[in-house]
């Protein structure tokens, strides 16, 4: 009986639902170029107010009209379409957009599951607006450790200042990574400091691109292993309010507020979002509130105007300091440095106008703007053995931050990272920087002819203006002070112009696309606390140190088409612009030192010839897409290799591998879709050549006696490779000749220094290059049901130069285990009544809570900083 009744009711509700779909229009919108679904397009009839909006996957279904009418289908940045339907009109199949003459990239977001942008050259990886909701990142570092190439160098947090390692880049800070929002440079000051101190909050982005081949020339400066430009949330197609709510473990609260719209020619968007979070460490919550708005106008059929104002504010307690191998095996999740304290604003201006004096040529002028400053308060920290920090700091600061050691038992090798008692007090640091940086760009495009094939000619002129600010103040009275005595005043100014020059020449299945980068430097660095100290001084202009440089940088990048997809392999020259810790040096005959006295600086940009090969597109009728790279870059002028740890005879080092990104789509039936993705990057690196000092390996590091060990046998093993130096005298050393060495030297070694190439070392590997580094993933989708899992694997991976497999008693050096992490996430869509949509999710993050070695990334000042703690956080997107 229930059987029946059972079958009744489904073949009830299967004729109803093909009633009700025999008065439905249905169709796909894609973008003409290249294929892409369009998300959020209106779909509307001319004649009622029956409308629409197309799905993550641009399909749209609507009531058909009851006589003959025009559909309108309209999407910012794009031609409107009219299509005339009838009441026999079921479905319009695909609907292809071209996109307008006046239309910026800017304002363009796809919503293909294709993990790459078919208009850029060369490698890269894009991540869409799907992945971005689905995983709900707490930070941007998270959804970027699934991109191949990509090695994500963890320091906990929200990724405020990301350390991203793309093709073996030094990953601390990103400087070595060109990081861009919506196409302008992102960094507080890409030439002098491009540290990323300021880093886009996850929920504002719609989109994010990685670049890694030959294309990468039409951005810089730094343009050597990669650039990840990230895409912010346009002006919707409707006027929608939206609200995203967002709690979590560890008092994790996200609040989005946003309302914009498309009103004929004019696209708006204001948005305002606020983060908190306590931190996955004791003493490091962090206050985020970023305030942006944006607008897009169509002035003409030939011009457009684009602008974007944006504010971002942060009360961080952030700490350099982290943990040693005791502190981290005991518990991961202790810091005693209370008075930490990172704050900083933002505000950035972009205005981009493009104007068409005909059909196949154009110009775009962007005019570009930020001002950034920073005050990091930092206890002095010291490394005291875990049987003394009782007696070293006393009773009270003991109970109140330490008293987790009570009744612990300790070995000789067992030390703390603690707040420096002088005098009876902790006392505090602050770095403040200033910066200021603005722009202009302008670019042509003009499309053109030969033998009736389109080819496509690009070229840009970039001047650019940077000033930096650094100074140092030491407050001993307390470790709460917020004001001090200045120990140390630079001021750095900058100025370039750069540009390119790009032509895709099409012929056949062939395209051949050279470009070429130049790069002219002005920069000077004054010394302003010690120019003062000069009593007799008279202009401003006194102390300043300049360093004038030009560089070319050539490209070329080949392709070949092939059915649903393309081979291509590009080589090109990329640089690391000097900075603020290597653009004022002298360099003679491939050795570095300081400036004499009225020695010209002439230290030159690091340098790489890039080379890549690759294929990308889809197979078995488009139920697998993906890429796949071999790449091999080998890098020279190599100065700053690690914290610390300078080459003073210039290294080269080789860095090649396999970059692996395909999506398969197993599922596709009934509503039910399940989709499999898997990104691998297989990495080798070898340092080739060059003289390397390490500043902090005995002046800084406490050794365990496995290091030790490790350190004599690595001399002993390959004795001309190694220049060790002994104390001599008070303040002297002296270079110890002995063919071998032993504990008794060891106790008085104050410098090491490598040999690599023929003549030393072999086989070293760069910091921070796992041999593997692999994520894999099962997506399932179900109407408005969405839900998948995801691992994340990283091989172990050395994190200094010596390579040591050991680990130091502090925590400072010694080669990372190989760790994983899983993730997972259920979203479902809602609504309520015709107008309100609803997003509910729930996302796990490092679900097994598996607490690993992320990085060492400050060395002899951190020690361990630790990963993979579980998150699960939950929310509402509200879109009304």
């Amino acid at each position: 009986m229930t059987k029946t009744v059972l079958s009744l009711l489904i073949i009830f509700f299967a004729n109803l639902y093909s009633v009700y779909s025999q008065n439905l229009i249905s169709g796909k919108v894609v973008d003409k170029t290249d294929n892409q679904p369009l998300a959020g397009a209106i779909v509307q009839f001319q004649s009622n107010s029956a409308s629409t909006v197309t799905g993550k996957q641009g399909y749209f279904e609507l009531q058909k009209p009851k006589s003959e009418d025009v559909l309108l289908i309209k999407y910012l940045g794009y031609n409107a379409r009219t299509i005339k339907v009838n009441p026999n009109t079921f479905n319009l199949g695909v609907i292809e957009m071209t996109r307008s003459s006046t239309s910026l990239d800017e304002v363009l977001v796809s919503a293909s599951p294709t993990n790459f942008k078919t208009t850029f050259k060369g490698s890269n990886f894009r991540i869409n607006p799907i992945t971005l909701k689905n995983m709900n990142p707490i930070s941007t570092e998270e959804i970027l450790k699934i991109v191949p190439g990509v090695n994500i160098v963890g320091d906990m947090g929200l990724s405020n200042r990301p350390n991203i390692s793309i093709r073996g880049s030094w990953g601390r800070r990103s400087k070595k990574v060109l990081l861009m929002e919506d196409g302008t440079p992102s960094a507080p000051a890409p030439y002098i400091a491009p540290g990323a101190y300021y880093n886009p909050v996850s929920d504002r982005l719609t989109a994010i691109e990685v670049y890694k081949g030959a294309d990468m020339l039409r951005f810089g400066p730094n343009n050597m292993y990669g650039a990840v430009n990230y895409i912010t949330a346009l002006p919707p197609q409707k006027p929608k309010l939206r609200v995203k709510l967002v709690g979590g473990q560890r008092n994790y609260q996200t609040g989005l507020l946003s309302y914009g719209g498309t009103w004929n020619n004019l696209g708006a968007l204001v948005e305002g979002v606020y983060k908190k979070f306590g931190g996955f460490t004791d003493n490091s919550s962090v206050e985020i509130l970023n305030l942006n708005a944006k607008i897009f106008s169509k002035l003409s059929d030939k011009q457009s105007l684009y602008f974007k104002v944006s504010g971002q504010y942060e009360d961080n307690q952030a700490s350099l300091s982290s943990q040693t191998p005791f502190t981290f095996e005991t518990d991961p999740t202790e810091n005693p440095l209370d008075a930490d304290q990172f704050t900083m604003r933002r505000y950035g201006l972009d205005i981009i106008h493009k104007w068409l004096p005909k059909s196949n040529l154009s110009f775009t002028s962007k005019i570009y703007a930020s001002d950034f400053e920073r005050d990091w308060w930092r206890q002095i920290t010291t490394k005291v053995k875990a049987e003394q920090v009782r007696d070293y700091v006393g009773e009270q600061i003991f109970n109140d931050r330490y008293a987790y050691l009570k009744g612990k038992t300790f070995n000789e090798e067992d030390y703390l990272i603690v707040g420096r008692i002088l005098n009876g007090r902790e006392s505090t640091t602050d770095s403040r920087w200033t910066y200021t940086v603005s722009g202009f760009k302008e670019t042509m495009n003009y499309d053109w002819e030969v033998f009736g094939e389109g080819q496509h000619l690009e070229a840009s002129i970039n001047l650019h203006r940077e000033i930096f600010k650094d100074r140092f103040l030491v407050a001993d009275n307390s470790r709460w002070a917020r004001s001090g005595r200045t120990t140390k005043d630079l001021w750095y100014r900058l100025w370039s112009a750069n540009g390119f020059i790009r032509n895709e020449f099409n012929i056949g299945r062939w395209g051949f696309t050279p470009i070429l980068r130049v790069e002219h430097v002005n920069m000077y660095r004054q010394d302003l606390f010690a120019v003062a100290q000069n009593p007799s001084l008279s202009s401003t202009e006194e102390g300043k140190e300049p360093n004038i440089y030009t560089q070319f940088l050539p490209g070329l990048t080949a392709d070949y088409s092939i059915k649903n997809g393309e081979f291509y392999g590009s080589i090109y020259q990329g640089m690391i612009a000097p900075s603020k810790v290597f653009g004022f040096l002298v360099e003679q005959n491939g050795i570095v030192t300081n400036p004499l006295a009225r020695q010209s600086i002439n230290i030159e940009p690091e340098l790489a010839w890039n080379r890549e090969i690759g294929w990308r597109g889809n197979l078995w009728n488009n139920r697998i897409d993906g890429q796949l790279t071999y790449f091999n870059n080998t890098s020279r002028n190599f100065y700053a290799g690690g914290r610390n740890e300078v080459f003073e005879d210039l290294g080269r080092i080789n860095v090649q591998g396999l970059e692996v990104a395909l999506g398969a789509e197993l599922l596709n039936k009934n509503q039910h879709k399940l989709r499999l993705f898997g990104n691998i990057n297989i990495m080798k690196s070898e340092v080739l050549d060059g003289r390397l000092v390490d500043k902090d390996l005995f002046s800084q590091v406490i050794h365990s006696r496995a290091t030790q060990n490790e350190y004599i046998e690595k001399v002993n093993s390959n004795r001309d490779a190694f220049e060790v130096y002994v104390a001599d005298g008070p303040s002297g050393e002296v270079l110890l000749t002995d063919e071998t060495i032993d504990q008794s030297d060891f106790q008085n070694i104050t410098k090491s220094v490598i040999n690599f190439g023929d003549d030393g070392l072999s086989d070293v590997e760069a910091p921070y290059t796992p041999g593997w580094n692999t994520s894999v993933g099962l997506n399932y989708n179900y109407k408005n049901l969405s839900a998948g899992i995801s691992g994340h694997f990283v091989s172990e991976q050395y994190t200094e130069f010596h390579n040591f497999d050991n680990e130091s008693a502090d925590g400072a050096i010694g080669k990372l285990p190989a760790y994983h992490s899983i993730d997972a996430f259920v979203n479902y869509n809602f609504s309520i009544g015709e107008k309100l949509k609803m997003l509910a999710f729930i996302n796990g993050k490092n679900i097994t809570d598996e607490i690993y070695r992320a990085s060492r990334l400050n060395r002899a000042t951190s020690g361990i900083f630790g990963g993979g703690f579980r998150q699960i956080i939950f929310g509402v997107d509200i879109k009304i």
